[in-house]
């Protein structure tokens, strides 16, 4: 559907009247503008699940464009933050658009399930107003209608600032070809991978470092593939969940395959494997391998062309994509094919993160000339092998910043304070891409050629610092780096 459907169009019969919104304020104090006094196209205000702020909340029609709207007042044009306060009480993703003054600042953004109607959660991006009134809509984009909104803050404080990346310390040593690390919930410790060994660890914020075991049937390609990504449950606590999952190239009955199977790990030791998305062709290289939860909740892995180029554009092939999918392997409700393929025209991505309104962006490593860093977008055809870097075709991306292979080979991805960090293998440094809204801007390079090639990065929970894994076959090491 045309993401620019909303702006230039007669407006729906209201069933709501906006009232006047709070007088414009130049202090940062959040102001919060309740769902039920905004404009509303097809939905109702109501009172029925508790929790909720003012006087009701609103429950959306389940058809596609729905909406609420806000009117914003303020003094000044700026950067502000907007908080949607919401209740999901279904399994599914209510996704909206979200615009300002009538721009598309946010596509699909997700409103996941919440757990019940009663329980309540916010989803935060960070926008530009422009000064006098702004006008601020949620619109549902599928049939499901939204999730209940309650309530919208909007404050007007100045961003934080981004940061930037300070002198590393040692978390550990003595790895060999670390692949990739996912976070425990808690946020205490994270779970490594080691690429060739097929080994995993558990490694704390201290740096203490445990074997936890080894993921069966691993097998090596004599080039990039092997135990790869590593991705926790969001609800992992070790004991009715136990759910740890794998990307890893392996041997079952014979087939040699890339597959994503889950463990368990009770917080000691794995065991068990179950087979949730096989049929990933392998080769010695171009593998792809990242693995990661994305916002709503289903699981996103990136594949390889596996060196054969036509994979990337065949959506029947898993080959040359990124994949979102369930935590038993079926296709996540919504997917552009009715497969597990999200997006298209890969040749070999690894890096996976979203910013703070939810957008997905991925680094790829090119060919001979030019490494991408792109915003996906459910559907959309990265044009590989018709396109290395630019991609001026119809129907193709663009990415939003390339790099030489010599400068980059990006391996991995984080994104912190809508700042990406790009890990690089052959370019030896870590990139820093400051983010506005879906486009790329300020890039900078740092600690080029200090520890040799960088695998993976990933942000620490609830700090802001990164963790930077190195990847020179030996010796190879976990840094951290604060970034203020």
């Amino acid at each position: 559907m045309s993401k620019t459907r909303i702006a230039g169009h007669a407006l729906p019969a209201l069933l709501i009247a906006a009232v006047l919104a709070p007088a414009p304020q130049a202090t940062a104090a959040p102001i919060r503008y309740q769902a039920e006094t905004a404009t509303i196209s097809q939905g109702v205000v109501e009172s029925n699940h508790a929790g909720f702020t003012g006087t009701g909340f609103v429950n959306a029609d389940n058809v596609t464009g729905s909406y609420v709207q806000w009117s914003v007042p303020v003094g000044t044009a700026g950067t502000a933050t907007l908080s949607f306060r919401f209740a999901n009480g279904t399994t599914a993703n209510r996704p909206a658009d979200i615009t300002v003054n009538g721009t598309l600042v946010s596509d699909e953004l997700s409103f996941g399930g919440t757990g019940a109607w009663s329980t309540w959660q916010t989803r935060v991006i960070t926008v530009q107003l422009a000064a006098g009134t702004n006008t601020i809509r949620a619109t549902s984009t599928t049939a499901a209608g939204m999730a209940n909104l309650d309530a919208l803050d909007v404050d007007t404080a100045p961003a934080p600032v981004r940061g930037t990346p300070q002198t590393p310390s040692d978390v550990t040593t003595g790895l060999a070809l670390p692949w990739a690390m996912s976070f425990l919930p808690d946020g205490q410790s994270a779970l490594v991978t080691e690429r060739d060994s097929f080994r995993v660890s558990r490694v704390t914020l201290s740096g203490t470092r445990t074997l936890v075991g080894t993921v069966p049937n691993t097998i090596t390609t004599g080039g990039e593939g092997g135990l790869m990504g590593v991705a926790v449950s969001p609800t992992w606590n070790g004991t009715t969940d136990q759910a740890v999952y794998f990307f890893h190239t392996s041997n079952d009955n014979g087939q040699n395959q890339n597959r994503i199977v889950r463990m368990n790990f009770n917080g000691s030791s794995l065991s068990g494997r179950t087979v949730i998305v096989s049929g990933i062709t392998s080769a010695q290289y171009h593998n792809g391998g990242q693995l990661k939860f994305g916002p709503d909740g289903y699981l996103y892995a990136t594949t390889g062309d596996a060196q054969n180029t036509a994979l990337a554009q065949n959506t029947n092939s898993p080959n040359g994509k990124i994949l979102r999918f369930t935590t038993s392997g079926q296709p996540a409700p919504g997917n552009p094919w009715g497969n597990l393929v999200y997006s298209r025209g890969h040749r070999n991505p690894q890096g996976l993160a979203w910013d703070s309104a939810g957008r997905l962006w991925s680094s790829e490593l090119g060919n001979t000339a030019l490494d991408e860093l792109n915003l996906i977008i459910s559907g959309r055809n990265y044009g590989w092998p018709t396109c290395e870097g630019p991609c001026n075709v119809a129907g193709m991306e663009n990415p939003k910043r390339t790099w030489t292979t010599a400068e980059a080979s990006p391996s991995s991805l984080a994104i912190v304070n809508d700042t990406a960090y790009v890990a690089a293998l052959r370019g030896q440094r870590l990139w820093r891409v400051e983010l506005n809204g879906d486009s790329a801007g300020a890039t900078q390079a740092y600690f080029q050629g200090t520890f040799g090639r960088l695998r993976s990065v990933v942000k620490v929970p609830n700090q802001n610092t990164i963790w930077i894994s190195t990847s020179n076959t030996s010796n190879d090491r976990i840094i951290r780096s604060e970034i203020r």
